[in-house]
Order: C-alpha cells, then structure tokens, then sequence
C-alpha cells in the first residue's frame, strides 16, 4: 500500500465511512460491515440440515435452503454461471463460456478467461482432491468446480453509490455478478455503434449512456473556492488580467492524465448519464456539499458574464445596507446551522448580480420584473435572495453560480416559511416572483436534484395563481388616466395598474414556463392553454414606462381599449389575425410565443394519443386511427399559419420561429421513442421500440422530422449571443438527437440491402467536394432551400445532411456536407453550436449547456465514426 498512488488512495476512502481493517473494503452502513467481517471469520456456523453445507451468514443459508425447496418440488437447481471470458466481459456482451466462446470466434479475436477465474481454477484443482477416469485422465470433484466469493454476491453495496456496479477490477458487487445480467448484447454493437464493432480496440468499455439525462452531480462545496480574482467591478473596465490564462474554472473538479487508451473507461465511470436510473442519496439534503458562503471580494468582473453583447447596461439597483442586513437574516435563520457564512456577499457584489437579473428580465420576451419601479427598500427580502440567485446564473466564474444555487436553496425554504406565517401572502405579487424565480434557477441549473425538486414544486404557484383567479379576465380592471388627475391620483392609478400586469405578466411567465420544462423532461404540462382566460399583455411601451406621467402620455395617444374589451388569449390561439388590430397596445412578441406554446400543448396531446392507439390498426380499428391522422394535419395547418405570421412580421425574436420549427418535428417524431431507442430505458425496450423506429424512418414523417429539425439547428445558429440556453439548448440537443437515430438506422438498412428511404448511390457519400453527382444529390437540411425540402420530403431523394461547423472544416476532417450517416459529425455540429453561442466565456460554459456537450461528444465517440 506504500507504492499506491496518492490520488488512488484517497479516491479510495473518499465518500466512505467504515472500512475492512482486512481486505480494505468499504461500506456506507456500518450493518453491511458487520456482515462483511464474518466471511473473513470462516466459522460456518450455519449449517444446511439437508446436505451439512456450511456458511457464515444466516440470510445464505435461508437462499441455500429455498434452493433445496425449488429442486424437491421438481424444479431444476440452477448453478451460478461462471465469469465471462475476457473479452465479452469488457465489450459488456453475452457469454456462453465455451473455450473458445461463439462470440469470439466468429470475431477470430483471442477468447481468455480472466485472471481472477484462471487462478482461481489453478488453486482449486492443486488443492481439491483429483479422481481418475478413463484413460488415466484425472477429473476434478463437483467441489472443485470454481466458486465466486459468497460475500462478493450477495453482499450488495449501498444502492445510492455513484456507479459502483460499474467499478471494474475492485471486487465489487457488478464485478461479481454475472456477465449476462448487466450485460450490453449485440443489439447495441450492430445496431446502435455499429461503426464501434470493427473499430473500437478491446480494451475499451462501451456502454450506452442516458440519453434524457442532461444533469449531473457535481461536488458544490464551497470551502475550496477562491475569490481573490473578484477583483473587477461591471461599471469598470476590464484589467489586464480580465482574461485569466492560468486558470481553468471547469465543471470537472479533478483532473487526470491518463493514457488515451483508458479515457473512455474511466468518462464512463465518472459519468453523470449513467445506464442506471439516478436514486437521489438518502443523506443528501438542502445543503449537502454546499454548506458555506465565503465571499471575500467586492464584485464580479464584466467580461466574465453571460449576457448579451448589445445589451446596453442601464440598469442599476442601488441595494442599501439595511436590505443587505435582512437578506443576512433570512439566510442565518432560514439555514440555521446547516450553512456557515465567514463572509456574505458584498453590496457591490448584490448589486451586480440583480442587475444582470434585471437586465436579462427586461430584454426577455416573457418580462415580468418592471425595472423602473423596483426599489429595494420596499422588496420583499426573499425577492432580492432570488434575485441575487437568478443573477449568478449569468456569470462565468464557478465559485459565483455555486453561491447562487445555495441563495437558491435558502430562497425555497424561505418562500415557504412566508407563506406558511402568512397564508394571505399567495395573493401577493412579490412572494409569487420570489417563488417562480427559485423554481427557474433550479429547473435550469444542470444538477439532478435541485432540477427535480424544481420541477416538482411548480404545481403549488399554479394552484396559487388559479384559486386567486389569476388566469380569468374578470379579475383584471381598467386603470384609465385622465389629463385632469393630480399628481397623487395618476400615481396611484399607475402603481395599480402596474401590480395587475405584473400579475398578468406573472401567469405568462408560468405557462411558458410549465409548457417548457414538459417539453424537455417529456412530461405532461401543468396549465391547459383553454384555462388561459386573462386579457392580453400591454405591450412592451406601456409596460416599461418610467414614469406615470409616462405612462399617461402612452395612454392618450394610443387610446387602447378597456380591459373588459381586449380579447383573452383563449381569443388569439383561434386566430392570430387577432393581434394584427392590437399591435400598438399588445405585447405582439410574448403573445406569438405563449400561442406557440399553446400548439406545444396540441403536439403533446397527439403524442400520448399517438402511443394509445398504436395497436388499433391491428384490432381493426382503422377509423380511430384515421380521425387521429385528421387531427395530425390540422396541427401541422396550425403550425404553418404561425410559421407563416412570423415570416410576414420579421421583427419578431427568432425564439419564436425556432420554438415553431421545433413543434413540426416533434409533431412527426415521437422524442420519446427516439430516447427509448438511443438508450433512456435500457437495451431490452430498445429492441422493443427498434421496429417502430425503423418502419418510422421509411416514412415521409421521418423526412418531415429531420429537415425540420435541420430548420431548428439553422435558427439557433442566429441566436444573440449567451441566448442558447435552457430550453433552446435542450431543444438544440433533441433535433440532433433526432438526427443521429435517423442517420444511424438509415445506415444500417443502407448496409444490410434493406429498403431505404434515401434514393442516392453510396458514391454520393464520399464527401468529395469535387464530385458533381455527390454536390448535386446533397440536400442541406439547414438550409432554406424549398425545392429541395419538397423532393426529399415527399419523394426521398437526394443525401440529407448539415454544413459543417468551421472548426471541422479548417481542421480538414471533411468537406463542408455533413452527412446524416455520420453519426460523430452530427454530434461534433450539435456541440458547435453550443459552444459558439457563447464565444467570450474564457472559463466555462453554464453547467446546462456544458452537460449537452459533454453528452454529445460522448454520444459521437461511441458512434465510431
């Protein structure tokens, strides 16, 4: 153990808390120690009565004995199979232990058994006693037969143990188990990584990832940061050593140097898109890892922000000590003795953080913070905690959005505590902000548990927002200034008209946000569009006036119509011609949007129905299924009107159209079966779904699906800068996941002779540049060609595939066509995007954003190509 390397030895014991004092093995329970120590003792004290078999444990003689049961009722007492041999144990497939085993030699590689099982079966045939059959050949008794360890197979480790059923060579409970029950079978090499069988050395593990998972766990603790570059402020600029070369805040918190031939093995057992469902660890609490704030530094330097270049920085919230002082007691009180606190942030640093959360609500499409207004002397102190909270997400430097998600965590306890002393409170405006504003930063955040709490706890806001009767028009009054008002009379006229379209704005904010998350977690939505009765918004004039006279003066010279007189929403998803007569008064922007998501809710709608009724056609019930592809066409209808409206207003955010072009494809592809196939649910309801798939890519909705999500790669391409994350990040990942599964099953149909959709030679995949048959059969699906979008959606022809991101063309691994066959080049496109959304981060991208990359350059290594 003295030669062991440090970093070995600590990763051994590190998250560990009783351990062998023989063998050096750890347990998370001090239980499953105790158990461990007696096979180490050998007494066998447990005797079966039937056949005088000893063991050392109780609950091994109990499974002994069921065994007895089994084989006297006339069932057959199955032995424990043998390891695998070396090679099906490392490309995770079936053995059938003959020596050599089928696998092997179909594949003319050497069949070796492992160490452990050759030396095992030595020692046991020096030491058993030998009898001797025909021919002098000296046979080994039934006892001599090799045995795995009694303790290494039942003994199971604590379940919530980060991939410990993956940790190879450690004698642990999946190194144990036998081959074939966490086995990978052929499905996934000549289907899924087909490309891998001929080229992936043997040495390496291959092993599918979680492909819905784009969350990680991370260690949060605090006690290792360092603030001594916090040194720059957002209002002065930038130093010399604003740019920091010798520093690399990443979300690997370790890092290994490693010959290239173990990289893949060890990102799999680090990995945070495990094959395994993730189970959130018993003792893992609010606080856990993220136990301290210890800001040292004044503010956070401009050029380490994720905010949009042309946003002018106008915004600035002058935060006085006193609110400082109360946002210190909500967080003592709040985290008690959970979260030391050396030093709270500082009130420049405050300052800083609320203003980028002010600049980003303002130039959002869904703004619901009005900015001239906001005065944090009479803020409520958990709105200003959220705040501070939503801010840290826009900034670069890890040790600031660490401290972000732990104000987060105090803010989500806080809210409640409000509500709970004061149950009026889920009628006010702020307590509802604070609230939907802590459930966006962890909804967002990247991190498994705090997104799954997130996504949990946005029921309670909509059932607040509904009992106050938020979402009817009723509710919402006219507020009309009249030149002859005071001072005071036009003041309180504008305070109450800005708290019922803050509350307006509020309900907008969370049907967005509902409609958002369902579609990335491909759960069902909270909020019905048909429940969204309210009026419209004010338009964005209206609503950011600075003033009341301001306000006054919008008022009378546009003359919009009485709140009773504005259409509902309900109103605009009939029609969006509805706007056309309202675009001075309504917010036209925010509208489209929560309309485009109202058609989210309609392709999800046909989605489930889609996976109800898909054995009606077997059961001869074709005119179910019939009305339902009826229903198909008037959503599609739907979807090209708006696809249309925005083309005719071209001043409308690109969210918007991109958010459309994504409806389409998710409206011709099941997502959920694409995940299913790709990994989400495991190898066995891969086989299952891999029908559906394949008889879906022959069909012209396939077709429709890809170029489609083509259009949506296109868009996201003209995004501002910093603005591709969260959903459109999400929804980034998802078209090119649509693309790759597409890609892959057309290339094995392509192989195999089988039909395929593309009417194309295989000389067109070459990629030459050069050839004039290759150029003139590519069909660019991030293209705005029409013609081209017809033929190969209706007829199948030509080489769909995508341009090239600069950084693989000028390193000369391909032409500028990408085709859909290839399965690593659509994952290198897909991470470009990402990464070239934000340009000037020099530390790191948000955590979100950095997990899709992550995946998607894991999802390319094991495509081969």
């Amino acid at each position: 153990m003295q030669d062991e390397p440090q970093n070995q030895s600590q990763s051994r014991t590190a998250g560990t808390r009783h351990q062998c004092y023989l063998c050096h093995r750890s347990y998370e329970r001090q239980d499953h120690l105790s158990r461990h120590l007696k096979s180490h003792d050998n007494e066998r004290s447990y005797r079966c009565s039937d056949c005088g078999k000893g063991f050392n444990r109780a609950d091994l003689l109990n499974r002994h004995r069921a065994a007895h049961a089994k084989s006297s009722a006339g069932e057959v007492f199955r032995k424990r199979t043998p390891r695998a041999c070396e090679a099906c144990i490392k490309a995770k497939t079936k053995c059938d232990n003959d020596r050599p085993c089928t696998r092997c030699r179909t594949r003319e590689i050497p069949c070796q058994e492992t160490e452990a099982r050759s030396e095992h079966r030595d020692e046991q045939n020096s030491t058993q006693p030998q009898t001797t059959g025909e021919n002098g050949i000296q046979l080994a008794t039934p006892s001599s037969l090799p045995r795995q360890s009694e303790d290494s197979i039942f003994s199971q480790p604590d379940l919530n143990a980060s991939m410990a059923p993956f940790q190879m060579g450690q004698n642990t409970f999946g190194d144990q188990l036998p081959a074939n029950d966490f086995a990978y079978p052929d499905f996934f090499e000549q289907i899924m990584m087909s490309d891998m069988t001929t080229t992936a050395p043997q040495d390496q593990v291959m092993m599918p990832l979680d492909v819905s998972d784009f969350t990680q766990d991370i260690n949060l603790d605090a006690f290792d940061f360092d603030f001594s570059f916090l040194a720059g402020g957002l209002t002065r600029p930038s130093s010399a050593q604003g740019f920091r070369d010798n520093q690399n805040v990443s979300l690997n918190t370790t890092s290994t140097a490693e010959p290239d031939a173990h990289l893949r093995s060890e990102t799999f057992k680090r990995s945070p898109w495990s094959w395994h469902h993730w189970i959130p660890g018993r003792n893992h609490t609010t606080f856990t890892g993220q136990d301290e704030i210890n800001i040292q530094e004044d503010r956070v330097d401009a050029t380490n922000q994720h905010v949009s270049p042309s946003l002018k920085r106008s915004i600035h919230c002058e935060l006085e000590h006193e609110a400082r002082d109360r946002m210190i007691r909500v967080v003592t009180q709040t985290a008690s003795s959970r979260l030391a606190m050396p030093s709270f942030p500082s009130l420049e640093l405050l300052e800083d953080l609320m203003d980028v959360c002010l600049l980003q609500d303002s130039h959002s499409i869904d703004s619901f913070i009005h900015v001239p207004t906001f005065n944090s002397r009479n803020s409520l102190t958990e709105l200003l905690l959220a705040m501070a909270a939503s801010g840290s997400r826009y900034i670069a430097l890890a040790p600031v959005w660490k401290m972000g998600l732990i104000i987060q965590e105090v803010v989500r306890l806080a809210v409640s505590e409000v509500f709970e002393r004061d149950n009026s409170s889920t009628r006010r405006l702020q307590p509802l902000q604070a609230y939907l504003l802590w459930v966006g930063v962890g909804v967002w955040s990247g991190f498994r548990r705090k997104t799954e709490i997130a996504c949990s706890f946005l029921q309670p806001a909509v059932t607040m927002l509904t009992w106050s009767n938020s979402l009817s028009k009723f509710l919402y009054h006219d507020y009309v200034p009249l030149p002859t008002d005071t001072d005071e009379v036009l003041n309180e006229k504008w305070r109450a008209w800005l708290e019922q379209e803050g509350r307006k704005r509020l309900v907008y904010r969370t049907f967005l946000h509902d409609s958002q998350v369902a579609i990335a977690h491909m759960q069902n939505p909270i909020v019905a569009p048909a429940q969204m009765m309210l009026p419209l918004p004010a338009s964005s004039d209206f609503w950011q006036a600075s003033s009341a006279h301001a306000w006054r003066n919008l008022y009378i010279t546009k003359q919009p119509p009485l709140q009773s007189a504005l259409p509902s929403m309900l109103e605009v998803f009939g029609s969006l011609n509805t706007l056309d007569g309202l675009t001075n008064v309504a917010d036209q922007p925010l509208c489209v949007m929560i309309a485009c998501h109202a058609m989210a809710y309609e392709v999800w709608q046909f989605r489930q129905q889609s996976h109800l009724l898909s054995n009606w056609q077997e059961q001869g019930r074709k005119d179910r299924w019939l009305t339902h592809l009826n229903r198909q066409r008037d959503v599609l209808e739907n979807l090209t009107t708006m696809s249309a409206y925005c083309d005719m207003h071209g001043n409308l955010p690109p969210e918007i159209i991109f958010t459309v072009e994504f409806l389409i494809m998710a409206l011709h592809g099941s997502l959920e079966d694409i995940q299913i196939f790709s990994g989400k649910h495991g190898e066995e309801e891969a086989r299952k779904v891999y029908p559906r798939i394949r008889d879906w890519t022959q069909d012209t909705e396939a077709r429709t699906a890809v170029w489609h999500a083509g259009q949506v790669l296109r868009i996201a391409r003209t995004f501002e800068k910093t603005r591709l994350r969260d959903f459109y990040a999400v929804a980034v990942y998802q078209a090119v996941l649509t693309l790759w599964v597409y890609g892959m099953v057309t290339n094995v149909a392509r192989k195999s002779g089988d039909k395929t959709p593309i009417h194309t030679n295989r000389s067109s995949m070459l990629l030459n540049p050069s050839d004039p048959l290759s150029s003139s059969n590519r069909v660019f699906l991030d293209d705005t060609d029409e013609k081209s979008a017809k033929s190969f959606k209706l007829l199948g022809q030509g080489t769909p595939g995508l341009k090239s991101s600069t950084s693989m063309q000028s390193s000369g691994e391909m032409s500028s066509f990408c085709s859909l066959h290839n399965s690593r080049g659509l994952m290198v496109i897909g991470g470009d995007i990402l990464e070239s959304n934000f340009p000037e981060s020099r530390n790191a991208l948000p955590p979100l954003v950095e997990n899709l990359t992550n995946l998607m350059s894991e999802l390319g290594k094991l495509s081969g190509r």
